[in-house]
């Protein structure tokens, strides 16, 4: 039951950071119209210094110089750069469509700051008889804050729940492991063995065989989230070094 309800959250949240993509977008719209090109200058708009600056501009601020200065010093583009982007046309009804995609992007957040309360909460509730891992959590293998991240310390949640550190194994991070325990369970009893468990996930070759010619091998079309999971975690190593 508590496994559902950990389901049920997840997909919410996942549904509300697809509507609050789509303000990004229309801030981005709102930008392009007002011709500053501040999605050339930093890496993601709604990092920390693409907020501050959107955030000043819909305060009010109009002058270059002044929003370069929101520069995050994490931010690999100079101040200099920065101001020559912002070097627009900055019109009141452009000023309003980026004012109104501001404030239904903040709203989304902070309903999915509202998940992840209830997240954690489940977690805990699930770990409530779990006895605690008698070593201590693994080091993470990476550092780099993930986008969408959950808003408290999931590795260690996760630990606590299964007893081992599922971001150890390359392509899982600490979201890509809570949504493949909230689809899969901790009980895998249910698949008696690992090839029953790839059937079930339809990952397995196709064997469409007739008069001992193979026909088709090719693995059956799913909607499972868990097939979707594993393969943006395939895709992820891939792109990895190791």
């Amino acid at each position: 039951k508590l496994i559902v309800e950990l389901r049920t959250y997840l997909r919410v949240r996942e549904r509300l950071l697809d509507y609050a993509a789509a303000h990004i977008q229309h801030m981005q719209k709102a930008l392009t119209f007002m011709n500053l090109q501040l999605n050339l200058v930093v890496a993601d708009i709604t990092g920390v210094t693409g907020m501050r600056i959107i955030r000043a501009i819909v305060a009010g601020e109009r002058n270059a110089a002044t929003l370069a200065e929101f520069r995050d010093t994490r931010c690999k583009s100079s101040k200099e750069t920065i101001q020559a982007a912002l070097e627009g046309n900055y019109q009141s009804e452009h000023i309003f469509a980026l004012r109104q995609a501001l404030i239904m992007y903040d709203a989304y957040q902070q309903q999915v700051h509202e998940c992840d309360v209830e997240i954690e909460g489940v977690l805990r509730r699930l770990s409530v008889n779990k006895k605690k891992p008698d070593a201590p959590i693994p080091k993470p293998k990476h550092r780099t804050k993930q986008p969408n991240q959950l808003n408290f310390n999931v590795r260690e949640s996760l630990y606590h729940l299964v007893g081992t550190d599922l971001t150890q194994i390359h392509g899982l991070g600490p979201y890509l492991s809570l949504r493949l325990i909230s689809e899969c369970g901790i009980n895998m009893s249910k698949w008696p063995t690992a090839k029953h468990f790839t059937s079930w996930l339809t990952l397995c070759p196709g064997s469409k065989i007739s008069g001992g010619k193979i026909l088709s091998a090719h693995s059956r079309k799913s909607n499972n989230r868990v097939v979707a999971h594993l393969r943006l975690a395939a895709t992820t190593v891939g792109r990895s070094n190791t």
